[in-house]
């Protein structure tokens, strides 16, 4: 690599319902590490970097204090209004099978059992049966490399939700492993408004709110503009990445 640039939504912020202890951002090549934040309230460090390269390395640690709020974000950034959640995006465009989840899975009349009534349903019936088809799929794009992932199964129940008139967004973070194990990348989830409440998180890969083994890091329409990295680079193909990710718990009520 001659050059590259590089945005990164890899830092946290504190609300009611997580504390961060420190955070720290490394890079192994010379360059300017600048913070700042994009229009959702995210905080996003960018830098960029003459090479040659041949590696680079990025490192990102921290330790959490984290709290079981039921799923429900407060004191959190917000820059929008909820209405802004109920726009579509190309990741979030919902066809007819799309519509028919959400109304054969939403028949309560109270918003936040609607949106438990959808939670359950699309644990029921897993991303199989969800994304079958490929081209019927939930949404009007296919599963990312084929195969339903924590983003693809999160980008349907926002469209689900919005398509009862209930707003929504994509959550990126992390989330404490059942067990012990390097992951591949950041988790997925989406939060909705409910009158009263305000902000509530749902993990619809999972199957619940998010408690205190989740780490809210970045929010936005969907996945892209939440994403943990974004970059260029010039000259030649692209590079080949590697993501390693440890999310561990460091005493009863921390983690990191």
């Amino acid at each position: 690599m001659k050059s590259v640039i590089q945005a990164l939504r890899l830092t946290p912020r504190s609300h009611e319902g997580q504390h961060v202890v420190r955070w720290r951002i490394d890079v192994d090549v010379e360059c300017r590490l600048r913070a700042s934040q994009d229009a959702f309230g995210n905080i996003v460090h960018s830098f960029s970097s003459d090479g040659p390269h041949s590696a680079l390395t990025v490192t990102a640690v921290g330790e959490v204090e984290t709290f079981d709020t039921r799923g429900i974000v407060a004191g959190s950034l917000e820059r929008f209004p909820p209405e802004l959640y109920l726009r579509s995006t190309s990741l979030t465009q919902p066809t007819g099978q799309a519509r028919g989840f959400a109304e054969r899975a939403t028949a309560e009349a109270n918003v936040l059992d609607r949106l438990h009534a959808l939670l359950r349903a699309l644990r029921e019936e897993g991303p199989a049966r969800i994304f079958e088809g490929q081209g019927e799929a939930g949404l009007a794009r296919e599963p990312s490399g084929g195969k339903a992932m924590p983003l693809d199964i999160a980008h349907f129940f926002i469209a689900c939700s919005r398509l009862i008139a209930v707003p929504a967004r994509y959550v990126g973070g992390y989330r404490l492993p059942d067990a012990p194990a390097l992951q591949q990348g950041p988790h997925g989830w989406a939060e909705a408004f409910v009158p009263g409440l305000g902000w509530v998180g749902f993990d619809p890969v999972n199957g619940l709110c998010p408690d205190d083994r989740y780490v809210r890091v970045a929010i936005g329409l969907d996945a892209l503009g939440a994403s943990a990295t974004r970059g260029a680079h010039a000259a030649g193909a692209d590079p080949p990445s590697e993501v390693k990710l440890s999310v561990t718990q460091s005493h009863p009520r921390g983690h990191g």
